[in-house]
């Protein structure tokens, strides 16, 4: 990283925080984007404490992604339709009321049946604070897209250190329903939030050619699907991975380390999105997604040579640098793939491509573990993945030539 881009990334930052309305949009969004980071842990402790069950747990967690990946594209289309307030505010009510309606049913010991009720319920209602938030910030500052995709990267991968942090140190001093109660009210909180900026009170003005009076635009067209399939590639890549490292954890005698190496992916990837803003790429956007999938699937394939925890660590950290940029660059696809009438809905899909694709890859992490596969095997099929990825963004770069 040469100084002149770090300097660079920090004067497109400033300026780029000196647009008004873009700090009232970037604060609740980060807090409404904060449960995307805890929900899987808070879930897992809080459903195994009151059912004594990993399995019913894990089932109940699937439960709401799933529920969320179907969902989101309806919230996003509605949104696009120039009611965002409306629907981020109802589904950050409705959210946090359903979350504490499942501290209420673990603790009276329901039925699995009423405890997965309520979690697709919840997972449904999930609001849309992402797909919103890449919409938003670029409308507001129209001259610096590049750099608010990759400040919208780094918030991405914040959730992912903080929200576990904050969920384990709850659960410790309070218990895992204390744990739900704040996941349920930063959810209520950073919608509400992002609902009353006035940043958010968008509606799509589309030219008329783009807008035909009995059908909307098409949406996934060849191109953006290819992106779809590649963002759901990289996410099963990481959701393999981010089961199969806690195992090899616990299999060197330090369980607890594994939080530790998963942290420093996550700063790896930090550190890349802050200085991917001071980066001046004169390439097609495909060619640039292509050559960081390229790195990326070499970090990838560099995880076999690690030897334990802290040369994992490391390898991860320099690997995980590719990751931010990689969001950034995808979202700038999207939105120049997307049609202006289904931005909000695009945005959701993408996020629906990574819920199936991480979803996938932590299944395909036990089908490896019950092999008897272990880092090594587990790091051999991510890269292969994560290959398949590089694989679609040259067919593209070579089509957009």
């Amino acid at each position: 990283m040469s100084g002149l881009a770090v300097v660079t990334a920090a004067r497109r930052y400033r300026a780029l925080f000196g647009v008004p309305g873009v700090t009232r949009v970037t604060v609740p969004s980060l807090v409404g984007r904060l449960p995307y980071g805890m929900s899987t842990l808070v879930f897992v402790l809080a459903v195994h404490h009151g059912t004594g069950s990993y399995a019913v747990a894990g089932l109940a967690t699937a439960v709401n992604s799933a529920a969320t990946a179907l969902s989101a594209p309806w919230l996003g289309r509605l949104a696009d339709r120039g009611h965002a307030p409306t629907v981020l505010a109802a589904t950050g009510v409705v959210n946090a009321l359903l979350l504490t309606a499942l501290i209420t049913v673990l603790a009276g010991h329901a039925p699995v049946g009423v405890i997965l009720a309520v979690m697709a319920a919840a997972g449904a209602a999930n609001p849309p604070v992402s797909a919103v938030t890449r919409v938003v910030l670029p409308r507001l500052a129209p001259g610096h897209a590049s750099t608010a995709y990759a400040l919208d990267a780094v918030c991405s991968e914040l959730t992912y250190v903080v929200g576990p942090a904050l969920i384990a140190v709850i659960s410790a001093v309070a218990g895992p329903y204390a744990a739900v109660a704040l996941t349920a009210s930063m959810s209520a909180a950073g919608a509400v939030g992002l609902a009353a900026a006035p940043a958010a009170r968008y509606r799509v003005a589309v030219p008329d050619a783009e807008s035909p009076v009995s059908e909307r635009p098409r949406l996934l067209t060849v191109a953006l699907t290819i992106l779809l399939a590649v963002a759901g590639l990289e996410a099963a890549a990481y959701g393999l991975m981010e089961v199969a490292i806690p195992a090899y954890a616990a299999g060197q005698g330090s369980p607890a380390g594994a939080g530790a190496v998963i942290a420093a992916w996550s700063a790896g990837s930090i550190l890349g999105g802050l200085w991917f803003a001071g980066a001046n790429p004169t390439m097609s956007r495909w060619r640039l997604l292509f050559l960081l999938a390229t790195l990326n699937t070499t970090g990838f394939a560099l995880i076999c040579l690690s030897a334990g925890l802290p040369s994992l660590g490391a390898i991860l950290a320099l690997g995980g640098l590719v990751i931010a940029p990689m969001t950034a660059v995808e979202m700038g696809l999207v939105t120049s793939l997307a049609p202006l009438a289904r931005r909000t809905e695009a945005f959701t899909w993408a996020g629906t491509a990574v819920f199936v694709g991480y979803s996938a890859g932590a299944a395909l992490a036990g089908l490896v573990a019950a092999r008897g596969g272990g880092l090594i095997a587990a790091a051999l099929t991510a890269t292969a993945l994560v290959a398949a990825a590089t694989v679609l963004a040259a067919t593209m770069m070579r089509r957009t030539r």
